[in-house]
This record gives C-alpha cells, structure tokens and sequence, in this order.
C-alpha cells in the first residue's frame, strides 16, 4: 500500500513547479482503458451540434480489442482539455467503453463498438512507423500483461529496467508508477534498487526524471539517500530539483534534514552552487532550516540566494523576513 503522507510531501516537491512541463500521465491512462491501442482516424461525421463520431482503425492491439478491427470514438469537441483523435496519425489510444452514452445518443449498433478517450493528459500519444519497436507500445504491454495476470516480480522488474535503462518517452512514467504501486515495490531485489539510485544520482539534463527516480527511492526509504542526491546540488541547479530534495530530507530526517544538506554546503564555493544548496536547505521547511537562513539573513547583509531559500520555506518567519528585506 502507498504511504498517503509521503505522496503527499512528494507532490509538494513538484506543486510549486509549475513552470515545468505539463504533467504526463500515460501510465493512468493505459490503466484507466478499456481497450489499448495503436490507431488511426479513418473517418469522422458530426453526431449534432455537440458530438462528433470518429471512426478509428485499430493498426495494433496491445489489450481490449475484442477482434474489433475499427471502432467509434465518442468527442465533444466544445468541452475543453479534451484529448481527441488526429487525422492520418498513428497514435496510441486508451480508450473507455462508452456503449452506454451512445445507446442514450441513439447511435446505431452497427456502426460500434463505442468508446471515448480518457482524460489523462500525455494518453494518446504519437507512435513510430515500427509499432512492434516503439518504447511507448512496448511499456504499455508491461501495463497490459500485469492487468492480465503477470506476476507482479515479472511486472516490477520490467517497469525497473525501462525506469533506469528506457527511452526517455517513457522512463519517467515507469518510474512514476512503480512509486505509485507499493505491491511491485515490495518485489524489487536490492541490485534493482541499487541501479535505481545509481540512475537517480547521475542523471543531470532530465529534471523531471531525476525528480521521479528520486521520488520512487524516497518512497522506498533507501539508506543514505539524501547523501547521495544532495551530491547533484550544484551540478544540477533546477529549483525543482532542489525542492524536492528539501522535501526528501524532511521526509528521511524531520529536524534534522538541514545537517545533512549543510554538510554539502560547506563543500562549495560557486556561488551559484550555494544558492540551490540553500534552496534545497529551505525546502525542508523545518525550525532548523528557518534558524539558519534567519541567521545567515542577519550577518550577510543582502543575499538573493538566502532570500530565495526563505522564500522556499515559505513558514510565517520566512515570509516576514522576506518582507524585511523588500522594504
């Protein structure tokens, strides 16, 4: 079972990164579906003014076909955030059974089976020339074969493998999911972990990566992880990534997450470095980080990177010295 309060902590890490990449969801979206598959728009008629009938042909099944070789996709085109099918593209589409809004439309049997997109953002997307080769259907299929009944030790290990070996289409999500998922957790071998860490603290170009490797170790509570991401602040300045190590070290240590973080400040000297340590330090939102940014505050005078770091503290001390210092 998945720990409410440390997703919690986790999704904060990545709330107050907005500026980040829309949020993708494709693993909810194969797990949501009644029928999974690489399709392509073939045709479309309008219903009446709010629906549009699309007629889809289904190039390669990955689950739900029934031996349906094209079906109909159920669109209202006026409601917005809405995935829709594209013309003369092969995409994956996860789709739900909707036969029983098209029985209330009147829509003839005849031209069914039913369905209408899920909504989860990042669920329909392009597909290659090679639907056998590409990562996106292959990680589907691992989706697929767990909801038929593969073992969770098969269905753990695979999502690991495209977690620290996969293409980048698809590794965060895998990462994602087998955060989500304590059942699978619980079967990874400790070498499997060993190479989810190793992949979470060398990663420096992917943020939104590096942050769900960190994430699924969080969750895992591995030994010395703090340690070992805080050895990335600096090489990798991203805000997000700083935040979600603050919000990682209070998880792993409570009041004692800023001893850990301020041992690697002492090692840098690039200012820049120190800013996004100092972040991170502020991340925690702990008694002990406000101590130490509020002294810092006090002895150094203007300092944009402890007025970043109170501000991501974001505690009622933090917030008034912020205040302080504008005025």
């Amino acid at each position: 079972m998945q720990n409410p309060t440390v997703l919690r902590l986790l999704a904060a890490a990545l709330a107050v990164a907005t500026n980040a990449l829309p949020a993708q969801d494709l693993r909810r979206g194969i797990g949501d579906a009644d029928l999974v598959a690489v399709a392509r728009q073939i045709g479309k008629r309008n219903h009446d003014d709010r629906v549009v009938l699309h007629r889809v042909q289904i190039v390669q099944e990955v689950f739900g076909s029934n031996g349906n070789t094209a079906v109909t996709v159920l669109d209202w085109p006026t409601l917005s955030m809405h995935n829709r099918p594209s013309p003369r593209q092969s995409r994956l589409y996860c789709l739900k059974s909707a036969g029983v809004t098209a029985e209330r439309l009147g829509l003839p049997a005849s031209e069914g089976p039913y369905y209408k997109m899920v909504g989860w953002a990042g669920s329909n997307p392009l597909i290659g020339s090679a639907p056998d080769e590409d990562p996106i259907v292959r990680f589907a299929a691992v989706i697929a074969r767990g909801k038929a009944g593969a073992s969770a030790t098969r269905t753990a290990g695979e999502l690991a493998t495209v977690a620290v070996e996969g293409d980048p289409a698809v590794r965060t999500e895998a990462a994602r999911l087998l955060t989500e998922r304590g059942d699978l957790r619980l079967v990874l071998a400790a070498p499997q972990w060993s190479a989810i860490l190793a992949r979470a603290a060398g990663e420096t170009e992917d943020v939104d990566y590096k942050v769900a490797l960190a994430e699924l170790c969080a969750e895992q509570r591995l030994e010395g992880l703090v340690e070992t991401l805080s050895v990335s602040l600096g090489p990798v300045q991203d805000p997000r990534f700083a935040r979600c190590v603050g919000r990682i070290a209070n998880l792993m240590h409570g009041e004692q997450a800023t001893e850990a973080l301020e041992r690697r400040l002492t090692l840098l000297r690039d200012p820049a470095d120190r800013a996004v340590v100092l972040r991170a330090i502020g991340a925690t939102n702990t008694d002990a980080a406000l101590a130490l940014l509020l002294r810092l505050d006090s002895v150094g005078g203007k300092d944009a990177a402890v007025e970043a770091a109170l501000k991501e503290h974001r505690s009622p001390q933090a917030e008034a010295a912020v205040l302080r210092r504008q005025k």
